[in-house]
């Protein structure tokens, strides 16, 4: 996988925009800053799914896509 130290990367950002929501749950804060987490948590996503999609298929990959 070429992009492959980046997805690793964004994954381990991705692990703590999820712990800052179980903070921002247990500490009550506004719904507001919660949404903000959850809107670059799906940013994160979804530059992982375009390195992804960048990388060349194998000759015996099934691959649909990812794209929802």
């Amino acid at each position: 996988m070429r992009y492959r130290n980046i997805v690793l990367d964004k994954t381990t950002v991705l692990e703590a925009k999820l712990k800052n929501l179980e903070t921002i749950v247990q500490r009550q804060q506004p719904v507001s800053d919660f949404m903000k987490t959850i809107n670059e948590a799906k940013e994160i996503v979804n530059e992982i799914a375009d390195f992804v999609e960048r990388e060349e298929r194998s000759a015996g990959e099934i691959n649909t896509g990812i794209r929802r």
